[in-house]
């Protein structure tokens, strides 16, 4: 009998080690500040453009050039090191519709 509670304790001192295991990682990630979702932006202004760079997780994903007399266009970085020209972005945001009427 003394052996069965005393695997039932343990057996509950697992869950609950395992229970706050999930609780404690998602709270420590989120104080961290790193959300991978949503990218870091520096904006530079001068006066004929506007410059947006969106970083994610330090890495340069994405320049948006607003020139002011001029359509807006993007440049992407290639795997050889080269920016490409593109007019649409390529930057892939995950988005939620939270209320709709």
């Amino acid at each position: 009998m003394r052996l069965q509670t005393s695997l039932r304790i343990k057996g509950w001192i697992q869950i609950i080690a395992m229970s706050l295991a999930f609780i404690v990682t998602p709270l420590s990630f989120a104080e961290s500040g790193t959300d991978i979702s949503e990218p870091e932006v520096i904006i530079k202004q001068s006066d004929d453009k506007k410059i947006s760079e969106y970083y994610v997780n330090g890495v340069l994903v994405e320049i948006k050039v607003e020139p002011k007399n001029a359509p807006t266009y993007y440049l992407i970085p290639s795997d050889n090191g080269q920016m490409i020209r593109a007019d649409e972005s390529q930057l892939l945001l995950p988005t939620w519709k939270l209320l709709e009427w």
